[in-house]
């Protein structure tokens, strides 16, 4: 069974509870003023007609012929009693002492027709109702013009009553949006000068107030993660570097060295990017050189893997790409993709290819399947083939919303996986 929804703004419902009630009286008013006409055409119909039959009856019997003289609006028919021949259709089946509406051949309006039987004979008298239809069809007409005057300024005066309730509603969702985070928040009862939208105002005061303890609490953890996280790392870098010195350090000790300074570095720049993005202080005047970046998490993978075992990566650059964002940031987004290839290429040679809008990075190896895909940039998804804890891909799309970058990915089971980082918002070079 499908279901519908039908969602109206607070405006349109404000009109429709003004101009429903308005529709519905007028409609009554309508109904009514039809049907007291009704009443008021049957009543004096019936007593115009009452009054007509008894003088047609009182001329018939001082003399037949005088019923020829009578005038335009009565038709009169005299047949023997029973007997129906010369009369219309509609006037037939009348009986005496009845009275209905009859139409006749070529006649406009009705006939209010009646029946009375005088010694063997039928008076038939018929009273033309022209008079009286115009009449209520005039009056009919001037209701309706009235109803739609009247419904015409009930619509103006329900636009402008909702123009009146909305101003506050209005001038309530601006100052809102003027709401920066991090800064002083304006009053905003001012804002309404409505005592059932105060009620409103204060509830959501109070959830401004929850949100700002919040982004306090979470800001003095980053300040503290920035200063207690930095300094271990930056004594362990130092100690890496003096134990490099050494040179009798065998070729496989000094290969181990190397990866540990370069996971480190990586986790140095990867926690600097972390707490820049969760302080939401980023180098909006950066101008960063992609092809180096790419390099240097080339380098940086490598370092991960023996010299038998490392990757093959091919990088081509077209062009030179500058991005308005820091390093760390981009570092960042290329390692993860990178990982990510060198994790799903199964050993494969991985292409990485710079254009100059996009960077392309592709592995040839068992690829990603459809059901997987649209999966692949939530937080801690992991794919089936994946030891990872399912956050690279998740940074990777943030990072790229925060810049205005674009992640796409394009995978075929057995042939391998693309990804492209479009670069929407390049920096001059």
């Amino acid at each position: 069974m499908t279901s519908f929804s039908f969602r109206l703004g607070l405006r349109p419902r404000f009109l429709l509870a003004t101009l429903v009630p308005v529709l519905v009286v007028l409609g009554g008013m309508i109904y009514a003023v039809s049907s007291f006409l009704d009443v008021l055409e049957h009543d004096m119909t019936h007593g115009q007609l009452a009054r007509e039959l008894d003088r047609v009856d009182a001329l018939y019997r001082r003399d037949p012929q005088l019923l020829d003289l009578l005038g335009p609006n009565l038709r009169t028919y005299v047949t023997p009693k029973g007997q129906t021949d010369g009369l219309p259709e509609s006037v037939k089946s009348l009986g005496a002492g009845q009275s209905h509406e009859v139409w006749l051949p070529g006649a406009a309006y009705e006939y209010q027709a009646t029946r009375r039987d005088i010694g063997d004979h039928s008076l038939y008298v018929l009273l033309d109702l022209t008079p009286e239809e115009r009449l209520e069809k005039e009056l009919i007409g001037v209701a309706w013009i009235a109803g739609l005057g009247a419904l015409f300024l009930a619509v103006l005066v329900a636009l402008w009553l909702s123009q009146v309730v909305m101003r506050p509603v209005r001038r309530l969702a601006a100052r809102a949006a003027a709401i920066v985070p991090g800064e002083q928040r304006p009053d905003l009862r001012p804002a309404t000068g409505d005592r059932s939208l105060d009620i409103i105002v204060e509830a959501f005061d109070g959830v401004l107030d929850r949100f700002d303890a919040f982004v306090a609490r979470e800001q003095a953890f980053t300040e503290d993660a920035s200063h207690e996280l930095r300094t271990p790392l930056a004594t362990a870098i130092s100690s890496l570097d003096l134990i490099a010195e050494d040179r009798h350090l065998s070729d496989k000790s000094q290969l181990r060295l190397a990866r540990a300074r370069a996971a480190t570095t990586r986790m140095h720049e990867l926690i600097e990017s972390l707490l820049l993005f969760a302080r939401e202080q980023t180098d909006e005047t950066s101008n960063t050189p992609v092809s180096p970046v790419v390099r240097e998490a080339i380098a940086m993978q490598a370092h991960l893997f023996s010299a038998a075992s490392a990757p093959d990566i091919a990088f081509e650059a077209d062009a030179e790409v500058h991005v308005a964002a820091p390093s760390s940031m981009l570092l960042s987004v290329i390692n993860n993709l990178l990982r990510n290839a060198i994790e799903h290429g199964g050993g494969a040679r991985i292409d990485v290819r710079l254009t100059p809008d996009a960077l392309h990075i592709r592995d040839h190896g068992r690829g990603i399947a459809p059901a997987a895909l649209s999966r692949l940039f939530d937080r801690r998804f992991k794919g089936e083939h994946s030891r990872g804890q399912g956050l690279g891909l998740y940074l990777v799309k943030r990072i790229s919303e925060r810049f205005g970058w674009q992640v796409d990915v394009a995978s075929t089971p057995g042939q391998g996986t693309e990804f492209v980082l479009r670069f929407d918002h390049e920096a001059p070079a």
